[in-house]
């Protein structure tokens, strides 16, 4: 409501957790974007998809940081 609720396809949610941001998103219907930036950054290809099995969530885009610039 606060953002004037958006078209569910024109919003991605994003963030590192795949247990919280990925899992949310996906449960609200929304694509998401996980950051590999952090805890997530030295796991293999196989190390994320036995996570991503364990969770029941995969992101719909991997990015490997996000930064905002002014």
């Amino acid at each position: 409501d606060r953002l004037g609720n958006p078209a569910r396809e024109s919003v991605v949610g994003i963030g590192d957790s795949v247990e919280h941001d990925i899992a949310g998103a996906s449960g609200a219907g929304l694509s998401s974007a996980l950051v590999r930036s952090g805890i997530l950054a030295a796991m293999s290809g196989q190390e994320l998809d036995e996570l991503f099995a364990g969770h029941g969530a995969r992101p719909d885009f991997v990015l490997p940081s996000f930064v905002w610039q002014a």
